[in-house]
């Protein structure tokens, strides 16, 4: 039999004659270089399979929280489907009156299915960032960057205009830059009203005149403006990992694939400034408009005007 015979010459070869010992040690030595590339690749394959399996279940349940049955999360979810890929540079105003909500609804700030909403959402999206984290670590520790790249860690976030079907453009002297995750520091909006009726201190970053909100109401700290011109590895933690080029001139670049491609849906944000002869500011952000669902487009604040941002992360940048 094959067990039989391999069992025979194992022990034939456990004490082989001088002239065939060379060769016996060469033989060894491939084998057990083959062993060793096999368990490094099957090794890689599960570490790959458990982080893809990790992420996906954190985006998972990040879009199950945004889709919790509440009528303004219907909203949300009408006007996602209706536009699957909004533009990232649309600017529109909302009136300081009624912009078609129901004023009922929005005033209702103690709902509490809201605040479970919100508190559910928080907590996927959290899991949604470990789960990308884990990923990227995950891929640094199975093989390097493109040659030509350095790896950034932290993690470094890109808000960028323009439309998600293109692949070039200008106006990059627009985008901007958040070095570190902004979300930690930002303000909730019963945070906000505390700052607003002296309770609380603001912090220095705070513009309630021009101002940026996530999916989950909170207010960020601005980007910084620009961003500086370079090469970038950007993702959205998809499909498509590739190189970003800003040059001198504000004209950006994409080596494949659209800006689409490198927008992290989960991340929605948007920028807000009063519109003419209106006050807005974080105070009129009606808490019913929110969470968003991945992809979905960012409420109107009434009384600004609103460019959306899409959020690309960056995983590398050309070396020096």
């Amino acid at each position: 039999s094959l067990a039989h015979h391999a069992t025979t010459s194992c022990f034939a070869n456990r004490h082989p004659s001088p002239s065939s010992s060379g060769q016996l040690q060469l033989q060894i030595s491939e084998q057990g270089i083959r062993g060793c590339k096999v368990a490094t690749m099957v090794y890689h394959l599960q570490w790959k399979c458990f982080l893809a399996l990790f992420f996906f279940v954190g985006s998972a349940l990040q879009t199950a929280s945004a889709f919790v049955p509440s009528s303004p999360t219907s909203r949300a979810i009408s006007n996602h489907k209706a536009a699957r890929r909004p533009s990232t540079s649309v600017i529109s105003a909302s009136p300081s009156g009624n912009d078609g909500t129901d004023e009922g609804v929005a005033t209702n700030s103690n709902d509490p299915s809201l605040a479970s909403n919100v508190r559910r959402a928080l907590l996927a999206s959290s899991l949604a960032a470990l789960s990308y984290n884990a990923v990227t670590l995950g891929a640094t520790a199975l093989g390097p960057l493109p040659a030509g790249y350095e790896r950034v860690s932290p993690l470094q976030f890109i808000a960028a205009l323009g439309d998600p079907d293109a692949s070039s453009g200008g106006g990059a002297e627009r985008w901007g830059l958040w070095p570190t995750d902004p979300g930690p520091r930002g303000l909730r909006l019963r945070e906000y009203e505390r700052i607003e009726s002296g309770d609380a201190s603001a912090p220095s970053w705070l513009d309630a005149g021009d101002f940026f909100l996530d999916e989950n109401a909170i207010i960020m700290p601005q980007p910084e403006f620009p961003l500086p011109p370079g090469k970038y590895l950007v993702t959205g933690a998809r499909a498509v990992t590739t190189g970003l080029t800003i040059d001198e001139k504000g004209n950006w670049k994409l080596d494949s694939g659209k800006l689409y491609d490198v927008t992290h849906l989960p991340c929605r944000a948007a920028r807000y400034r009063p519109a003419n002869g209106e006050n807005g500011s974080p105070s009129a952000v009606r808490r019913s408009d929110f969470p968003v669902v991945p992809g979905g487009v960012m409420p109107n604040v009434p009384g600004t005007e609103k460019e959306i941002y899409s959020v690309l992360f960056i995983v590398g940048k050309q070396s020096a």
